[in-house]
């Protein structure tokens, strides 16, 4: 009897240490509290975004939503990029939330090379070590606008369509390694894949879901599985 109840003092002990440690590493992370930032299209246009700055030494993701949305769409996306040790720049894309003006899908994907010239600049961050990851039509910006730049890593599309809105993929696809992942009855990604994989036979990962989920209500319903291979395709090829 002696014995049990120093073993189970013993476990208690141990429980409490335990509990400890963990809020004493819960309480040594504090929230990051997002900077509301602002640079210029090449017309003018306030571009207004959010941006949460862990440590400029660290690489950085850009995340671009999709039609008919804003940049609160990442909400779920953010956390894990943060807590993985990733600034992340959260624009608003012009035409949507806060950045407003008229939507010109041209100068949108000029708007991301803006971004990648603030984050240089003003926000001080690793200039060669910024990715990025759009979902449908801003996967396209993602893509594209990561070819354009010199030196960002790699871009993450969910959903990607060969050719939306008159922006198409052809010359920018197999420029810097990408990773794409889609529903296999999505119809557009669907349609576009093999002119994608044929472009890109040797730059280009692919992964396939079940189902016709498009864009963000596809990461949402394959989140558990969707955000680990993002953060392991970020770990080798993000910088």
């Amino acid at each position: 009897m002696r014995r049990l109840l120093i073993t189970l003092i013993l476990l208690l002990s141990v429980s409490i240490f335990v509990t400890a440690q963990e809020e004493a590493v819960e309480e040594s992370t504090p929230e990051i509290i997002p900077e509301d930032v602002m640079t210029r299209g090449e017309d003018q246009l306030r571009l207004r975004g959010d941006f949460y700055l862990v440590n400029p030494d660290r690489p950085t993701v850009i995340l671009l939503h999709q039609l008919y949305t804003t940049r609160a769409s990442w909400a779920d996306v953010i956390p894990v990029l943060v807590g993985n040790g990733y600034n992340v720049l959260v624009p608003d894309v012009r035409g949507y939330g806060a950045t407003r003006g008229a939507l010109n899908w041209g100068k949108a994907v000029n708007d991301v090379g803006a971004w990648f010239t603030f984050l240089r600049t003003e926000a001080g961050v690793r200039g060669d070590a910024i990715s990025t990851m759009g979902s449908s039509m801003g996967s396209t910006l993602a893509i594209v606008g990561c070819a354009n730049d010199e030196f960002c890593r790699t871009s993450i599309a969910l959903s990607p369509g060969w050719d939306y809105y008159n922006i198409s993929l052809a010359d920018s696809i197999a420029v810097k390694p990408t990773f794409v992942l889609y529903a296999e009855r999505d119809r557009y990604p669907a349609l576009g894949i093999d002119k994608m994989r044929e472009a890109a036979p040797d730059n280009m990962q692919v992964h396939i879901y079940e189902g016709n989920a498009h864009g963000m209500n596809m990461i949402r319903a394959e989140f558990d599985t969707a955000m680990p291979l993002i953060m392991e395709w970020l770990a080798a090829h993000g910088g």
